[in-house]
């Protein structure tokens, strides 16, 4: 949000607060907040700006809903596969000797989209 001019980069954090506080409400909100975050981002493309990707990382990459675990997402954990590649990079061993290549990974699931 730096290249914005000032007064876009203003209405576009006022959104985000916004939209914050719809979520962390309660009840949570995230219908609320998640129109909250679509008009930030129609903002932001009538202006051929970016949204920053600190902001982003706690929303939907779908439907751009706020995640609130129990509420708008489920989180779980799950064991990865020998065939996902994430899992091929080595993950040492407690006492240093050996590895294995498969540890578990957090899974998020959009109640919304």
């Amino acid at each position: 949000m730096d290249a914005m001019p000032k007064e876009i980069r203003l209405r576009c954090q006022f959104l985000w607060e916004s939209a914050m506080q719809c979520a962390d409400a309660s009840p949570p909100q995230p219908r609320t907040a998640q129109k909250l975050l679509h008009s930030l981002r129609q903002l932001t493309a009538a202006h051929d700006c970016k949204v920053p990707d600190s902001l982003t990382k706690t929303l939907c990459p779908k439907c751009w809903a706020p995640r609130i675990p129990g509420v708008s997402c489920r989180t779980r954990t799950a064991k990865r596969t020998r065939r996902s590649p994430a899992s091929m990079r080595y993950v040492p061993g407690k006492t240093g000797k050996g590895g294995h290549a498969l540890k578990s990974q957090l899974v998020t699931t959009c109640l919304l989209c």
